[in-house]
């Protein structure tokens, strides 16, 4: 997947392009129906996106915690879903102040456009006053395809970034999974910690979370990951760890897999799967009090 920045990087690309065009944070079930609507034979398949979230410029206070926050991530799950190009636009003052006729002329004129893809609420352009209808007028203007996607729904509730959030944020990972099409996963790079986990015979791969994440309920999951191209099996605690004295509290990500037995892994970036919310964080009256915990948490395995 090639990956561009701007509208005049565009022009070295020898092929028409189908856009589908979103922010697609978490890439969830709904997404994947717009970007795979992106198939116009001859054409190559292509996202245009932005950072950062446009509501991060508009409404910073409103704007929204994400479920993929690592670009890394992103990428790789839009590559996965045989995009090929990816357009990432700043986006900046200068991009939110374009109406929506200056934008599509613009991407127009960067590439050959093939067809355009979005979601049926799907609003861009200065105000937000261009939409889907303004795509399907365009597209008889300007001769390429206009593919817009409903709003998924799933058991009478909608497929979206926003739902999924919530849902997260309860501990519903079984919805959750189902909305993303794939378990909720935490992506970072292990982290030395205090070894504390260590002393008392569970050691961890611990993975600071950014502030911009969207995070499920505090609490403790059952999880697996591949270390070193092993599958392997486990707990984690999400949160802040509230037994442990620290000077700084910082909400991190606390994994013991059961499975693993080949040495350290500091250093490496893993993605953590969350499959089962087993109990929310909670502070114990003792070290030894937390010990008898994680041995049953950890019998939730083996169930």
């Amino acid at each position: 997947m090639n990956i561009y920045h701007s509208f005049t990087q565009l022009k070295k690309l020898s092929a028409p392009v189908h856009w589908a065009i979103g922010f697609f944070d978490g890439v969830h079930e709904g997404h994947r129906r717009v970007i795979q609507s992106a198939n116009t034979p001859g054409a190559m398949r292509g996202v245009l996106t932005f950072v950062p979230h446009p509501m991060a410029l508009l409404r910073p206070n409103s704007a929204p915690l994400l479920l993929t926050p690592q670009a890394e991530l992103k990428h790789r799950l839009l590559a996965d879903l045989g995009v090929e190009v990816l357009l990432e636009l700043p986006f900046t003052k200068e991009l939110a102040a374009l109406s929506p006729e200056v934008f599509i002329e613009q991407l127009c004129n960067a590439c050959t456009v093939a067809g355009i893809s979005v979601g049926d609420n799907w609003h861009f352009g200065k105000g937000g006053v261009g939409n889907a209808d303004f795509i399907k007028k365009e597209a008889a203007k300007r001769g390429f395809r206009a593919c817009i996607s409903d709003m998924l729904m799933m058991e009478k509730d909608t497929v979206c970034s926003t739902r999924i959030r919530a849902l997260l944020g309860e501990g519903n990972m079984d919805k959750t999974t189902q909305m993303l099409g794939r378990p909720f996963s935490i992506f970072g790079t292990v982290e030395h910690g205090q070894k504390l986990a260590r002393k008392l015979g569970f050691p961890t791969a611990n993975i600071a979370l950014p502030a911009s994440a969207a995070l499920p309920c505090p609490g403790v999951y059952s999880v697996s990951a591949t270390i070193k191209g092993q599958l392997c099996h486990g707990i984690a605690n999400v949160g802040l760890r509230p037994t442990i004295q620290e000077n700084i509290k910082i909400t991190r990500l606390e994994a013991h897999f059961t499975d693993w037995n080949n040495g350290d892994f500091y250093g490496e970036s893993i993605e953590v799967f969350l499959h089962s919310f087993i109990r929310k964080e909670q502070k114990f009256s003792s070290i030894e009090a937390l010990k008898a915990q994680i041995e049953e948490d950890l019998n939730h395995l083996k169930h």
